[in-house]
């Protein structure tokens, strides 16, 4: 991408100035959007426009972006569709380099006179050098820039993981996600329509960017496929790309035609072409999810070989069964320990009840934190582990010890994994009414690096994913990453 379409995007992503056509001083969503980036400690100017006040949330307010007395680089417009042509006139004067488009009501309706409206409006745009996001979008979030999303406020601590969607609902629903578990984003796009800046363009961007080494793509619908899959094929050797497909099916399809406007066209073709280009493929936001906390969290894995710790403080006998089918069945190995291996082991953890096989069921052993240690060091120095996936059951854990002692284990897992390089990924399922514990635990040992998924399967899966990636892509530039 050259310099001067480099350029296009500094007024989008690093805007000196926002104004927010639509503002309001009630609960609506021009008056969220004030609210939002005020709280969130913008730093750049905020100008609300709205003819009817003199004052939102004590900023002055402005007839129209025509009258504001200072530049202003990016506008939020969140107002009726039949009202944008006059504003876009409006932004022109002003000098305004990009509009994001909130407003629906444009091609997507699949009706003839909204699409001409928008066709229209992104003409005049381009002739005014103006770029557009939307319509039909909640925009664009950079937590390192503190830009919260509009909508809901949601800003995260700044990461390396871009997220690019057609829908803004899955753009909030990731964004919330990405907080709770913490996933670190770049930046969010929600592009809604793309009647102008599409994912195309997104995503050559984000290919340049140096603020973004993951990228994950939630589609409906593209316009220019081959464009795309070229595009993706030179981005993911540089910069994994997890992309998510709505649309997939007839009832999907017909829904992504009311919804952005977009056609979704044939999973087969789509499948296919993505295997060939090297991205990734999920279907659904959880497995999104799950597999970008892999990529942040865990460093490139080439081999597949799972050594598993089915459950910690016994009853791991069926949690150690479905963990091996799962793992075989996505493709994981599960190597049996050897002779050697399994008498170290029945020198640390010989507790009665003990499995001292793979997946691995320490017993009782699995409750102190001393032994926990000892098998956890163990384990990765075998030359044929290349990870280790551990099952922590909260509840189950504190069913038996307190609450000093399941921070105890906790605080093993924590310095195994500052001390060693063989990566560790915890299992910690839904705990019940020990639920609140559970989520402290998880938020603790992703603090200290440690990805936390609330399954085997969910785990697994994101594993598999990106172990097929790295080992695709095992490249030069794969030792650079370092976590």
């Amino acid at each position: 991408m050259d310099k001067k379409r480099l350029k296009e995007f500094e007024a989008i992503f690093n805007p000196r100035s926002i104004a927010i056509v639509g503002a309001s001083r009630e609960r609506k969503v021009g008056g969220l959007a004030v609210h939002y980036l005020r709280h969130a400690g913008y730093r750049g100017k905020i100008f609300p426009v709205n003819p009817a006040e003199k004052e939102i949330m004590g900023l002055v307010a402005y007839p129209s972006v025509r009258d504001i007395p200072e530049p202003v680089d990016f506008v939020i417009i969140m107002v009726a569709a039949a009202t944008v042509p006059g504003i876009i006139e409006d932004c022109a004067a002003r000098g305004v380099k990009a509009v994001q488009l909130f407003t629906a009501g444009f091609s997507e309706t699949g009706e003839s006179g909204p699409a001409r409206l928008e066709r229209r409006i992104v003409s005049r745009a381009r002739e005014a050098g103006i770029r557009l996001i939307g319509p039909n979008c909640v925009g664009i979030s950079v937590p390192d820039r503190l830009i919260p999303l509009e909508t809901t406020g949601t800003i995260g601590e700044p990461g390396d993981i871009a997220l690019l969607a057609q829908s803004g609902g899955h753009t909030e629903t990731l964004a919330d996600i990405g907080c709770s578990r913490g996933i670190r984003f770049s930046k969010l796009i929600s592009f809604g329509n793309g009647a102008d800046l599409d994912a195309i363009d997104f995503l050559e961007f984000l290919r340049e960017d140096p603020q973004t080494r993951t990228i994950a793509i939630y589609l409906e619908g593209i316009t220019n496929g081959r464009c795309l899959f070229e595009l993706l094929g030179q981005t993911s050797p540089v910069k994994p790309v997890v992309l998510l497909k709505g649309g997939r099916t007839d009832a999907g399809r017909e829904m992504a035609m009311s919804h952005t406007g977009s056609l979704a066209g044939s999973e087969m073709v789509w499948k296919a072409a993505l295997k060939q280009a090297g991205a990734i493929e999920v279907a659904t936001l959880d497995e999104m999810a799950d597999t970008l906390m892999a990529f942040q969290y865990l460093p490139p894995i080439t081999g597949n070989r799972i050594a598993a710790v089915s459950q910690l403080g016994g009853g791991a006998g069926g949690a150690g069964v479905l963990a091996a089918d799962i793992c075989t069945s996505l493709g994981l190995e599960l190597l049996p320990f050897s002779g050697e291996v399994k008498e170290k082991l029945r020198g640390i953890a010989s507790a009665p009840g003990s499995i001292l096989r793979n997946p691995l069921d320490l017993s009782l052993a699995g409750r102190n934190p001393v032994l926990l240690g000892k098998v956890l060091e163990l384990l990765a120095g075998l030359a044929d582990t290349d990870l280790i996936m551990l099952n922590e059951r909260v509840s189950f854990l504190l069913a038996f010890t307190s609450g000093d002692e399941l921070q105890a284990i906790n605080d093993t897992l924590i310095n195994f994994r500052r001390g060693n390089k063989k990566p560790l990924l915890v299992v910690s399922p839904p705990g019940g009414i020990y639920e609140v514990e559970r989520m402290a635990t998880e938020e603790r040992l992703t603090q200290a690096g440690i990805p936390v998924y609330s399954s085997f399967e969910r785990a697994a899966r994101a594993l598999a994913n990106v172990t097929r990636y790295w080992s695709f892509f095992s490249t030069s530039y794969t030792r650079n990453w370092d976590r």
